[in-house]
């Protein structure tokens, strides 16, 4: 399956960076995919001894890093790839030490002071000690993970990069069936991470998922995911900050091949009369790195193929209603068959200057089954990525990157298999505001939706950074100051409505539970059109940083910055500037070493920190088709009663768009403590507290609310007109508790975290929230408390007393589990015996709140419909029947089972024929765990016959065989 829009391969965009990049005069970007050492070299006596030649070689890193001892007898070994490395420090007149291993991650700036004692220079003292770990210029949280414990561990059936989310503390992953899962990173949304490969941004121009970045796991060295505290380099964004260090071609031929197969029947089943979420998969991996010119140039490429049938989760319930109501019914899954590459190329220019550029290509096609549904979702997601970047070390004291990038990515969704409309077959009906809804989905036929999309998105970014170490009189400072520039955003929506506009069609069972007696229709809707340009925006993001990590004494670093960012958005469709803004986001930090051997480090920061761009990026009007609802409200085959909703494409701005709207922003502070012990184990303790401020919402201006009684609209010509403004009346808080502890040797790596979280509101309803007239007294809620995002495209906070918006399956209460317990390990015993393991226990998610109905309307807030003066009947909002069930909405909300997922791996390595074998097998959810990881829709709701009902269950028991050859 192809889409159109994925042929065209952007070569042109492409060709301008590269010939942007060959132009530049120095080097690249923002959160990096490298690392730094940098010590003081002393003699016996404590002295420091200047120029001093350190050199740093790894077997997996081309070249050779090198630095010079100054005056202070300081070094600095910047722009380190990941890599285990032995650093050499030389000068006359002393012997030459040799210090291994010393183990250098993604991000991380690590503190190695070196002694030098008399001797000749052709004797050499190697010392071998434990790598100081810490954390010691920054205060933020983060985790390392490496290719090799990415790789050795059994994550997940599909290996994909991502299964780095499940060992990082302070992230909720939600998993539905046959998709891919959420997370959910300090309380931030799904779409909040912002995902980097080297370096370079490969985060859709639209909002983000993990699901738009995927390659092979072999290409990877080192994944680095910032969870708070981030500096202002870092792009803006609230969740995670990943960064992808790749893998490179050394002087040395290398490459590696692996086979991994999971068939059907190798799966269980852990859900008796119903059906599970299985996993039946081929998957080659290969990956090859070379020398192009020895010692200057080296290529790297990887490719993976992915033969995936996930089964979809479904109760016998399900089932039967399926069942009975599509004859000949077969379960569907949800296929994806599909083809990643990436290559990359490294080259050093000279001593100081080296060059990388990489291309990336993941499309992904996918057919997604729903478990109430008959048809399958065709949709395509993720494109191609492409960067290049120069970092030069001009001296001890001065690096600079230069770096551009490109990318596409995106979700377009095919036209359906079936010209018919989205028919609902529910159980029974309910009467509210003059309008028949449906109760109690039980399947969903026809099309598998009401529209299909195409997304025209790209993105390009261009940064210039430099790195100057200024000594003081009271200690040194580091200078970083940079420019970062996203010129080309560009995202919008069309949507092609199905069956000639005739997009849904309600309908309810006869008899209630005769699946055999039939169904009557009861609301139809009728679109007055097929296709629509439904968005498209066209936006910029400049920014300038600066920020210094003084450092008054060997043991302290304080950490002072800001980051100054110009926003805008124009909507193409009307031809008008939507926003533009300037955010200021500053950040402060303390990181203290306790103990001189930086293996005792404490830390603090206060940070503002701006969502992404395209979180404020709303149409300046609305462009929605005019659709008619037609009612069989008796039941009696007769549409008696229709509402008309105009056409609205031609807003004004002024009615729409807040002239103050400005990007959302997190409040953060943290604090935290780490201490290494001997054999490299690590353990921590941070606390952590989030206030996600001035969030987007809709506001609506057209509405007359009298007394609590609604009149009308004061422009008859619309219902609702809403005013995109920032969100002034409440906010989310999140607070967490979190211990963690890394280890890694030769033999054994590791992982393992508890975080224990808290959220509320604070605040009160916004203005012309039903609720705040209905139950002006029931806002408090710190239990499923919904989305933090927040949105300018649909009004999620309306009608909030359907407690919809806040459901597990309508937006993002999965991520508010109070407890998470993660711990990933590995260990290589005698004769290359492998064995791994990884457990995850996350306690139940919340429903939302829970909701009641009324046996009649209360015509205290108005009658349920008025005629308007052009003759126009509308539904008044607050005739709404619902209600909260409890005095508040965080009351008695329910809770999915807790679920614990153990995975276990068996094998070995050895080799044979000069090449290097691993033969491994992994069994998941080996104790074949059962438990439902969401909520029915509707299940909040106490008059539904799926109140309290659960789906969406955990895969069952598997097995998967691997085999990987390496030379």
């Amino acid at each position: 399956m192809r889409f159109p829009m994925y042929n065209r391969r952007s070569h042109v965009c492409i060709g301008t960076l590269i010939a942007a990049l060959a132009c530049a005069a120095t080097a690249n970007s923002q959160t990096t995919a490298t690392g730094s050492v940098r010590g003081i070299v002393t003699d016996q006596q404590g002295a420091p001894v200047p120029g001093v030649l350190l050199s740093a070689v790894s077997p997996t890193v081309p070249g050779i890093q090198s630095a010079t001892t100054d005056g202070t007898g300081t070094y600095r070994l910047a722009e380190l790839l990941p890599g285990t490395y032995t650093i050499t420090a030389e000068l006359a007149g002393f012997a030459r030490v040799v210090r291994t291993p010393v183990t250098v991650r993604a991000g991380l700036n690590l503190d190695v002071d070196i002694e030098l004692r008399v001797g000749a220079i052709d004797e050499m003292v190697e010392v071998r000690q434990d790598t100081p770990l810490l954390e010691t210029q920054h205060a933020g949280q983060s985790v390392n993970l490496s290719g090799d414990l990415l790789r050795a561990l059994p994550l997940n059936e599909r290996r994909e990069w991502f299964g780095a989310f499940t060992l990082a503390p302070g992230v909720i992953v939600a998993t539905f069936s046959g998709t891919n899962p959420l997370f959910y990173v300090h309380g931030s949304d799904s779409t909040a991470n912002i995902v980097q490969i080297d370096g370079a941004d490969m985060t859709p121009s639209a909002l983000n998922s993990t699901m738009f970045v995927n390659l092979n796991t072999d290409a990877i060295d080192d994944i680095q995911i910032k969870t708070s505290g981030v500096d202002a380099s870092a792009p803006l964004g609230l969740g995670g900050i990943v960064n992808i260090a790749t893998a490179s071609g050394t002087d040395r031929v290398a490459g590696s091949a692996t086979l991994f197969v999971q068939p059907q029947r190798w799966n269980g089943s852990n859900n008796p009369g119903g059906t599970s979420s299985s996993v039946d998969q081929r998957q080659i991996d290969l990956s090859a790195g070379a020398p192009v010119v020895k010692g200057s140039v080296w290529a790297y490429a990887a490719y993976r193929y992915s033969d995936l049938v996930t089964g979809v989760s479904r109760t016998p319930a399900q089932l039967d209603a399926l069942r009975g109501l599509v004859p000949g019914y077969t379960p569907l899954d949800t296929e994806t068959r599909s083809h990643y590459w990436f290559a990359k190329a490294s080259a050093r220019l000279s001593n100081a200057h080296q060059l990388t550029a990489f291309y990336q290509s993941d499309v992904t096609p996918r057919r997604v089954a729903d478990p109430t549904g008959v048809g399958v979702t065709q949709e395509e997601t993720g494109g191609i990525g492409a960067s290049a970047r120069v970092s030069s070390v001009w001296s001890n004291r001065l690096t600079t990157r230069f770096g551009a990038s490109y990318n596409d990515k995106r979700r377009d969704v095919a036209p359906p298999e079936v010209e018919a409309p989205l028919e609902r077959v529910y159980q029974g009906t309910l009467l509210s505001g003059g309008r028949l809804s449906g109760n109690g989905l039980l399947v969903s036929r026809g099309a598998p939706f009401t529209a299909w999309t195409t997304e025209p998105n790209r993105k390009v970014t261009l940064s210039l950074d430099a790195t100057v170490v200024v000594p003081g009189a009271v200690g040194d400072h580091q200078l970083q100051a940079g420019l970062y520039a996203q010129p080309i955003l560009r995202m919008g929506l069309t949507s092609f409505n199905v069956n000639g506009g005739h997009v849904i069609e309600d309908v309810v069972l006869r008899r209630p539970g005769d699946y055999s007696a039939g169904v009557m229709p009861f609301h139809r809707q009728i679109v007055d059109g097929t296709s629509l340009l439904s968005s498209l925006l066209e936006g910029y993001d400049y920014a300038v940083y600066v920020q210094d990590a003084w450092r008054p004494t060997g043991r302290v670093t304080i950490n002072a910055g800001v980051r100054v960012d110009r926003i805008a958005w124009s909507d193409r469709v009307f031809d008008v500037e939507s926003v533009r803004s300037t955010q200021i986001g500053p950040r402060f930090g303390l990181n203290y070493a306790v103990t001189k051997d930086a293996r005792n480090v404490a830390r603090a920061h206060w940070v503002r920190v701006h969502d992404q761009p395209p979180a404020m990026a709303p149409s300046v009007g609305s462009t929605t088709l005019g659709f008619r609802d037609a009612y069989d409200l008796d039941l009696n085959g007769s549409f008696e009663t229709e509402f008309a909703t105009p056409a609205t494409f031609a807003l004004t701005r002024g009615r729409i768009i807040d002239p103050d709207l400005h990007q959302p922003f997190i409040q953060e502070w943290g604090t935290g403590f780490t201490r290494q012990f001997d054999g490299t184990l690590s353990i921590g303790v941070d606390l952590l507290r989030r206030e996600f401020t001035d969030r987007p919402t809709l506001v609506d201006s057209n509405g007359i609310y009298d007394g609590g009684v609604f009149r009308g609209y004061r422009n008859v010509d619309f219902n609702e007109v809403y005013t995109v403004a920032n969100n002034q009346w409440n906010a989310p808080v999140y607070t967490s508790l979190e211990l963690s502890a890394t280890k890694r040797t030769r033999t054994i790596q590791g992982i393992a975290s508890y975080v224990r979280q808290w959220r509320h509101f604070d605040g009160t309803w916004q203005p012309n929230d039903p609720a705040s007239f209905i139950q002006p007294s029931a806002f408090a809620n710190d239990h499923g408390i919904g989305s933090t995002r927040g949105a300018t495209s649909a009004a999620t906070d309306a009608n909030s007393l359907s407690g919809t918006h806040m459901t597990q399956r309508s937006t993002a209460s999965a991520q508010w589990q109070d407890h998470t317990v993660r711990l990933g390990v590995t260990y290589t015993g005698p004769w290359q015996l492998l064995v791994a393991s990884r457990y995850e226990y996350q306690s139940g998610a919340w429903s939302g709140p829970i909701v009641t109905r009324l046996a009649a309307p209360d015509l205290s807030f108005g009658p349920e419909r008025l005629t308007l003066s052009n003759g126009r009947v509308v539904t008044n909002p607050l005739s709404t029947l619902i209600r909260f069930a409890y005095p508040t909405r965080g009351e008695h909300q329910l809770r999915t089972p807790d679920s614990h997922t153990w995975n276990v791996r068996v094998g070995r390595r050895f080799v044979w024929r000069r090449v290097g074998w691993e033969a491994n097998l992994d069994v998941f959810n080996v104790t074949n765990h059962d438990a439902d990881l969401s909520f029915q829709s509707g299940a909040n709701q106490t008059y539904n016959p799926v109140f309290g009902l659960t789906t969406s269950r955990q895969l069952p028991r598997s097995a998967q065989a691997m085999i990987r050859a390496t030379f």
